[in-house]
């Protein structure tokens, strides 16, 4: 079976509108098919939790959506992994990322296994790993 980092950007869009909500959603089917396995650090809840507040203080969804859509999500048959939290500043050192982004990025790197993200092209960390990310939102 097939692995990959998912990064929250792709995630967020299972239940957003987004240009590439409909690229998004079909990780989200493969996932539940049990056709593929998809890891995340647990930065990712927390990830996914600000996205949906932030939803909420711009009046674009209820906080009560917000809460359902964050309990329905702890329910996606993720696969929960950390990476080694000594490599993580290095990682965002030598990629040019944010230390949260680095946190994915560590964990692709250690698996060895793509990390699928809505990242633009340009983000200095996408350029720098290459064909071991997976751009979702870039057709």
């Amino acid at each position: 079976m097939n692995r990959f980092v998912l990064d929250t950007s792709v995630a967020a869009a299972w239940y957003l509108p987004e240009r590439f909500t409909s690229e998004a959603r079909s990780w989200q089917t493969q996932l539940l098919d049990r056709r593929i396995e998809l890891i995340v650090p647990n930065l990712h809840y927390w990830e996914i939790g600000n996205v949906l507040r932030t939803y909420v203080r711009r009046g674009e969804i209820s906080a009560s959506l917000a809460r359902e859509i964050y309990d329905l999500h702890l329910e996606a048959p993720l696969f929960i992994q950390e990476p080694d939290l000594a490599v993580v500043l290095a990682t965002a050192l030598e990629m040019d990322a944010t230390t949260y982004d680095a946190v994915f990025i560590s964990l692709c790197l250690a698996l060895d296994v793509p990390l699928v993200t809505a990242e633009r092209t340009t983000t200095p960390w996408v350029a720098r790993l290459g064909e071991k990310v997976i751009g979702v939102g870039r057709s």
